[in-house]
């Protein structure tokens, strides 16, 4: 039988590599798990254990698709088996979110916009997070959530429909 061969990034097939895999994704994913479980410390637990699984997995990744496709698929598929979880279904006490999106020494910051997007339901915030926050194209986004194109595209469009409607005259004149 033959071997497979691997397309993995080289960091991850060396002893270091778990150092730069963190170096290089940590601050992104954790962005990224933040904004999906609504929890900073849960998002934490999630960033490792996407790290592990992206580690440990780097035999099975072949290169079909990109590299940021391949571990931020991994990470939001950690966050919905952390929201399936029967005891990590919570929500963040708002002093979480409060610390999340105003800094202690700027209470004066605007968290107007982060907190229209988490209200939104589940699949408009996933466009928009992985499209403003991740800056993903429409076509990576459809890979990473397995849905067309033309789905990623209207759900961004009636994501910013809801975000416009609901930010009404804070951020829009109209």
């Amino acid at each position: 039988m033959e071997a497979v061969e691997s397309n993995a990034p080289s960091y991850l097939q060396d002893e270091d590599g778990f150092a730069r895999l963190l170096d290089d994704w940590g601050d992104r994913l954790l962005r990224l798990c933040t904004l999906y479980l609504k929890d900073v410390h849960l998002a934490e637990d999630a960033v490792q254990e996407t790290m592990l699984k992206a580690w440990r997995g780097a035999g099975q990744f072949h290169g079909g698709g990109s590299e940021t496709t391949w571990i931020t698929r991994i990470a939001i598929n950690v966050c919905k088996s952390y929201l399936r979880s029967p005891w990590k279904r919570r929500r963040a006490p708002a002093e979480e979110l409060d610390a999340l999106f105003a800094p202690a020494d700027d209470p004066q910051v605007d968290d107007t916009l982060p907190r229209a997007i988490l209200a939104l339901s589940r699949p408009y915030r996933e466009v928009i997070i992985l499209h403003y926050y991740q800056e993903l194209k429409a076509r990576e986004i459809a890979e990473i959530l397995h849905v067309d194109i033309s789905t990623v595209t209207a759900r961004l469009s009636r994501a910013r429909s809801k975000l416009r409607e609901s930010l009404k005259g804070w951020y829009y004149d109209e």
